[in-house]
């Protein structure tokens, strides 16, 4: 038995009759019992008919609503937690109070490992259970449901940076729209400061100076490519595959008046302009996009991009725990874990190590001579991303769908959680083209 063993809080809502029989009250107390034993912080899973129970000693930090028994069914006879995201994506399953500590439990259900017959039997007693959407929840219930259909061409899968608009973008970063790592040089560091202050770093890290040619590859919405050629006077030739985000760099550039220094492509794949014509290079647009498999062809064409001896800047987020333990958070390899799924799953594959990234970068005949690690800085960058996205809940789902709202806030938060464990790592690389 669990050492915090499951207990009733309260019973269904005075203005409707409790139909809810003791045994099925037993019944899912005995499946939550052994479903959460060993999970230490303590919490809340309100049912289906409206009766509360709680895990653990205290005051629950969270409370897991769990809107039908088949959520509790899946629960049961998954270990992978991706079926509770999907559930909350589509409003099966709702959380209140402290959402950080609720995805705790990811890494606990993936840890549950039943034996057979008694998974079987957990199951068997989950059947037992009837959908019975208590009053107080029918309207939460009927408003999730309406949220997660109002919008079909909303993907099951997590976030991609093009499967939204732009406007959506606007509602959580910063004015100057930039979706990267920011830098932030002490406690009361807004993220528009700190963007602005990795917006220097990297002119300077370049050394940038006057007249010179710089490709901005993967330039997003253009602060990078409008920042260097306003501060540093250097030529930009900003590349992006995304039409919304070429539209708006497009507009940057030209309300800046800055359309005698910077040039924004909309290419149709990833092939670079003319061969050895630039000074300096930067690609800020996370390397994962581009995948580990293709990691050492991107390079390659760097390199001709640049001339001799020219710099080349990188973000490279990278997988921490490729080798190891079992025991904790450091157990691997960790990429096909859910959370991780939430990070890696984009077109061209999973990260790779960032010694796996030093030698690409060798094998490409790149001189790193400058690496700083940036995983606390990230940290930091997708907590004030979550914060405004949170405080801007109600207009999106309003004027996007709850749907968006609530897989943003997952993929949000469980990249949150790798960085803060040290999972996943974020490094900004410096290095120059050899000149042989």
């Amino acid at each position: 038995m669990s050492p915090y063993p499951v207990q009733a809080l309260a019973m269904s809502s005075p203005l409707q009759p409790d139909t809810t029989s003791d045994d099925d009250m037993a019944q899912a107390r005995y499946i939550l019992n052994r479903l959460f034993q060993g999970f230490a912080d303590p919490f809340a899973v309100r049912l289906w008919n409206g009766r509360v129970l709680t895990i653990g000693d205290g005051a629950p930090v969270f409370t897991f609503c769990l809107e039908q028994a088949s959520v509790l069914r899946d629960m049961v006879w998954f270990s992978n937690p991706q079926r509770l995201l999907e559930a909350y994506c589509a409003g099966e399953l709702q959380i209140h109070g402290d959402f950080h500590a609720a995805m705790q439990l990811r890494e606990h259900v993936e840890s549950l490992s039943l034996p057979l017959h008694e998974k079987l039997g957990l199951v068997f007693r989950a059947l037992t259970l009837a959908d019975r959407p208590h009053a107080h929840q029918v309207r939460d219930i009927a408003t999730a449901r309406a949220a997660a259909t109002a919008r079909t061409q909303t993907p099951s899968a997590m976030p991609l940076n093009d499967e939204v608009a732009d406007d959506f973008y606007q509602y959580w970063l910063d004015e100057k729209m930039l979706y990267s790592c920011a830098y932030f040089t002490g406690a009361g560091t807004s993220l528009s400061q700190a963007q602005q202050t990795r917006l220097t770093l990297i002119c300077q890290k370049l050394r940038l100076q006057h007249g010179e040619t710089l490709l901005d590859m993967a330039c997003g919405w253009g602060g990078l490519a409008c920042w260097a050629a306003k501060h540093y006077g250097v030529f930009v030739h900003g590349i992006t595959t995304n039409p919304a985000q070429y539209a708006y760099a497009t507009r940057q550039v030209q309300q800046q008046g800055l359309t005698h220094l910077v040039k924004i492509a909309l290419a149709e794949d990833d092939r670079l302009p003319a061969l050895a014509s630039y000074d300096k290079a930067v690609f800020i647009g996370i390397a994962e996009q581009i995948g580990a498999a293709q990691y050492p062809a991107f390079l390659a064409k760097v390199y001709a991009a640049l001339k001799p001896g020219g710099l080349f800047l990188s973000h490279v987020m990278t997988t921490e725990h490729v080798t190891g333990g079992h025991t904790g958070s450091e157990h691997a390899p960790r990429p096909q874990e859910a959370a991780s799924g939430l990070i890696n799953r984009q077109p061209a594959g999973e990260l790779t190590s960032f010694a796996q990234v030093l030698q690409h970068m060798d094998n490409a005949r790149f001189d790193v001579f400058n690496v700083e690690g940036l995983r606390r800085h990230y940290v930091m960058t997708l907590r004030e991303w979550l914060k405004n996205l949170e405080a801007q809940h109600a207009s999106i789902a309003a004027n996007l769908s709850e749907r968006t709202y609530r897989i943003w806030r997952l993929a949000l938060t469980a990249s949150v959680i790798q960085f803060e464990q040290g999972v996943t790592g974020m490094h900004q690389v410096l290095a120059t083209r050899r000149c042989d």
